[in-house]
């Protein structure tokens, strides 16, 4: 099944984005969206309370599968978007893969001690977004169930992610 869904994902890419990939075809797609969805959720069933995903194109492949899995979703927000006083915000900062520096925030405490959460991203490029998801939930007393994505770039600093088993996801050889 995997290997199909792969072919799957492979034809839906448009093969003239540039710089990353545009993953944003598959989401229109309502099969094949619903056989990623499925696909990744078989994973984590009765692994996690809440899904978390960065801002923005995360958000739609983690509450579909917060929704799949029948559990909370978490937005984590790109810096300085949360409408609170700066005191009542947790922030974690990340060069991002073009190296401008970036912050993910959630609104502190709003989660409880013990939180089991799945972070969910649409691809992984160079880690780092993914680890200041992490840094950010950890802070807040969250455990990390684990990492699912759907595109991974294939460098060596993300397949030590993937070949310890910490991070599902339906991986593209292109």
């Amino acid at each position: 099944m995997r290997q199909d869904l792969v072919k799957k994902i492979q034809a839906a890419i448009p093969g003239n984005s540039i710089g990353r990939y545009d993953l944003l075809p598959l989401f229109a797609d309502a099969g094949l969206f619903s056989q990623i969805v499925r696909y990744i959720s078989a994973e984590f069933i009765g692994k996690c309370e809440y899904i978390a995903s960065p801002e923005a194109t995360g958000w739609i492949l983690g509450t579909a599968l917060a929704k799949e899995l029948g559990v909370g979703f978490i937005a984590l927000r790109k810096g300085n978007k949360l409408p609170y006083p700066r005191e009542t915000i947790s922030s974690a900062s990340y060069l991002d893969y073009s190296g401008d520096e970036k912050s993910l925030e959630l609104v502190a405490g709003s989660l409880a001690a013990g939180s089991k959460v799945l972070i969910v991203d649409e691809w992984i490029e160079t880690g780092a977004s993914i680890r200041a998801c992490m840094a950010l939930l950890e802070r807040e007393g969250c455990l990390i169930s684990g990492l699912a994505t759907i595109g991974i770039n294939d460098n060596d600093d993300t397949k030590r992610w993937i070949d310890d088993g910490f991070v599902t996801f339906i991986g593209m050889d292109i």
